[in-house]
């Protein structure tokens, strides 16, 4: 895979293999990340304060939601937004997002503080197909189905959705 250009916005962040390390991801207590598993407390923190979860940094204007076809067509996102030029990273960069994997992670997040998938749905499941959704904002929201920190977005803040490319097929 040919190196990814990191944007200006994201050149803080810690990286791993050429990648950046979202803002919301685990670290581990020896000090590695966990790709794909989430830091509860951050995760709930990028909701309520609006911050991006791929840089940690405050959201104005335009929120971008990566979201799975079954989130879009409730226009909750289980996910937090993103500023345009992270989301356009994280399809680039992030391989579940960009549909390079066929499935979730075998086996679920070991760390304590991880939240993302409350009740270890996705562990070893065919991956998603995901979409980029343009809002000028959102409400925090819990959701209805999992309980835990989402954002809900009013049809009226919509300005754009983008269908990502499908997960490659099984081989």
């Amino acid at each position: 895979m040919p190196e990814i250009p990191i944007p200006v916005r994201l050149r803080h962040r810690p990286t791993v293999g050429g990648l950046v390390v979202p803002w919301i991801t685990v670290q581990m207590p020896d000090g590695r990340y966990r790709f794909g598993a989430i830091d509860a407390a951050r995760l709930q923190a990028a909701f309520i304060d609006q911050l991006c979860q791929i840089c940690g940094e405050q959201m104005v204007r335009l929120c971008v939601f990566a979201m799975r076809t079954i989130d879009f067509e409730r226009l909750i996102s289980t996910e937090p937004a993103m500023h345009p030029e992270c989301a356009h990273y994280s399809v680039t960069a992030c391989p579940m997002i960009a549909g390079h994997m066929t499935h979730y992670r075998a086996q679920a997040s070991d760390a304590a503080t991880s939240g993302g998938d409350p009740h270890g749905a996705r562990p070893g499941h065919r991956a998603h197909e995901w979409r980029l959704l343009w809002t000028t904002g959102y409400r925090t929201a819990l959701d209805p189905r999992t309980r835990t920190p989402a954002a809900e977005i009013p049809i009226e803040l919509l300005q754009r959705v983008q269908r990502i490319r499908p997960p490659a097929p099984d081989q």
